[in-house]
């Protein structure tokens, strides 16, 4: 079949999307200008002539370096390195930034210095609408979705790299990188950040400017995240207008450095995913449940991410099960009302939780240290019991806390946190209707959302 013949077949495949920012290797830093740029602030000018790049170590951002000449700022400027310069680039502002660093050449002649950006940096004219934005995403799990095309001038391809998201205002593509997997290795090699994705959003309304779509990739960032199970986002935002890049956006939106870590989905399918993100971003709607998903989400990654370990993921981990409380049956269903939903311990939330969702409040079968100490400790009713009393002998510092806590064997600590972490899960994934499979950390299965998990940890046949 000759080429033309193959992009006839194929022409309801959309093109693949890239970006011209290039990144095969994990942590390559990218050159974002070379050549003379101002910092200004109300009592300086300095000139200097060198280079601006986004790197991602030691820390992750948007920094500038080069040659400043003495007779363009004298001593004092460069020694105020406490003073917040505004970066002008071809009389446009960049962004705001520091001199983090200064050292003179010999006798004097000159002076190297460097610095850090410290908010939003954007090159180019970000007031100018553009009909579309490019973006791209780090560290991103691995989806399997709808086909995509990739045309060179001897090569022709087809792969099922995208996950499409819509709602009432947005159209938004991501495409997984045609390498993926070679700069997955890079990423598992060197840790860090790659970017494994390209993305593509199109306003319904017509032309969009940058400040206007700050919410929608907020909601989108805290969405991946949850999908991904650490945090990740949207960046190097690129306006695009007639196929031009009008604008570039360099800010430092927050990404976590790889590292393996289980999440909800079920591995490389994109089933259900549009219709969470249409629940998703009409809950965002509302300021104080836009609040909600940023702080349990926020809570849901740290304890998933492990940062404090066991013990302190634990803390985490029930911190958000006591948001989902309030928020959910508390403020939103109203299950108990007044002064009587303060006194309720913690345990007991958690199975007013569990209720919601049909879930037994027995140990998983396959967490045999947790059921262990459930069964050495006479007083531990249940599951929710169980993660409560780790969770106390771990906050509480008498001397009898510290005893139970040092014998609790680190695997019934792991345990019990994946418990919690599931949890928060399945109450995440019912409070937006999510009506798909996912993945069961707890039984290492894929489940139906919805189905009765009052027999426990039974799988819900296809």
């Amino acid at each position: 079949m000759t080429k033309e013949e193959l992009l006839e077949q194929n022409k309801d495949i959309p093109d693949i999307i890239e970006s011209s920012i290039i990144m095969s290797e994990a942590n390559i830093s990218h050159k974002i200008y070379e050549g003379d740029f101002f910092l200004k602030s109300d009592s300086d000018e300095i000139k200097v002539n060198g280079n601006i790049n986004f790197d991602w170590f030691a820390n992750s951002g948007s920094h500038f370096s080069g040659k400043v000449e003495i007779e363009t700022s004298g001593y004092r400027s460069l020694s105020r390195t406490s003073s917040t310069y505004s970066v002008i680039i071809d009389g446009l502002e960049f962004g705001k930034g520091f001199i983090t660093n200064t050292s003179f050449g010999s006798n004097f002649e000159g002076a190297y210095i460097k610095g850090t950006l410290s908010q939003q940096a954007v090159f180019g004219d970000k007031s100018i609408a553009v009909e579309k934005i490019i973006f791209s995403i780090p560290n991103l799990r691995e989806f399997l979705g709808f086909p995509v095309k990739k045309i060179t001038s001897d090569n022709f391809s087809t792969s099922r790299n995208r996950l499409s998201l819509e709602n009432d205002n947005y159209i938004i593509s991501i495409d997984k990188c045609i390498d993926y997997k070679e700069r997955f290795a890079s990423l598992e090699e060197k840790g860090g950040y790659i970017i494994l994705y390209n993305g593509e959003l199109i306003s319904k309304k017509g032309p969009v400017k940058l400040e206007e779509t700050k919410d929608v990739f907020h909601c989108l960032d805290t969405f991946l995240t949850f999908l991904n199970g650490r945090r990740t986002s949207a960046i190097f935002l690129q306006g695009i207008y007639s196929n031009e890049v009008i604008w570039c956006d360099y800010t430092d939106y927050f990404v976590d450095p790889h590292r393996n870590v289980q999440s909800w989905p079920q591995r490389l399918s994109i089933s259900g995913l549009n219709e969470l993100w249409q629940k998703f971003t009409s809950l965002w709607k509302d300021t104080d449940d836009r609040n909600f998903l940023t702080s349990v989400i926020h809570w849901y990654v740290e304890a998933n991410c492990q940062t404090g370990f066991s013990e302190g993921s634990i803390i985490m981990a029930q911190t958000a099960l006591e948001l989902l409380y309030n928020w959910w049956i508390i403020e939103r269903k109203k299950i108990i009302v007044g002064k009587d939903s303060e006194n309720i311990n913690a345990s007991n939330k958690i199975r007013l939780l569990l209720s919601q969702l049909s879930i037994s409040h027995l140990v998983p079968l396959s967490f045999t240290q947790l059921q262990n100490f459930m069964d050495e400790s006479k007083d531990i009713i249940d599951a929710p019991d169980a993660v409560v009393q780790i969770r106390n002998a771990i906050v509480h510092s008498q001397e009898e806390k510290r005893k139970k806590l040092s014998g609790i064997h680190y695997k019934a600590k792991y345990e019990a946190l994946q418990l919690c972490v599931w949890y928060i899960e399945m109450a995440l994934l019912c409070i937006l209707d999510f009506d798909d499979k996912y993945y069961n950390r707890c039984a290492n299965d894929i489940f139906a959302a919805k189905c009765e998990q009052n027999v426990p940890w039974t799988k819900k046949k296809d």
